[in-house]
């Protein structure tokens, strides 16, 4: 990958992490004008989870600014971004919440794709 198709990647992946992050904040209403069930709940665990997704924004932000040193942040990426497809569609087949919600983490499977690539042709 080029140095630019790496910053494009990582500024898009840690602008998706902000949107996901403010979309579930409770009092700006977002999640319910878009019909996102059961998105996040507003105990201290909601808002921990909130704040991790914020956070790995600012680890992807970091990311091409030193490759090599935050290579670590784009593995933990890749494992983090398929295990919320794994519990969104996992909670979607049982019911507990609607496709809005669960369709809204394909974003983060097109991701891990892309980070899964990154390391790739990286790798050493």
């Amino acid at each position: 990958m080029t140095e630019r198709q790496v910053k494009v990647l990582f500024s898009a992946a840690a602008i998706f992490n902000w949107t996901a992050a403010l979309l579930f904040i409770e009092p700006l209403e977002l999640a319910a004008a878009f019909n996102l069930s059961h998105a996040v709940s507003n105990d201290p665990f909601g808002q921990i989870a909130l704040l991790a997704i914020f956070m790995f924004g600012f680890g992807y932000w970091m990311v091409p600014h030193d490759p090599t040193g935050y290579r670590g942040v784009v593995i933990l990426g890749l494992i983090g971004k398929l295990g919320v497809v794994a519990i969104a569609f996992g909670h979607y087949f049982f019911g507990d919440v609607n496709f809005n919600l669960a369709g809204l983490t394909l974003g983060d499977l097109v991701f891990a794709a892309f980070f899964f690539r990154y390391l790739k042709a990286t790798s050493r």
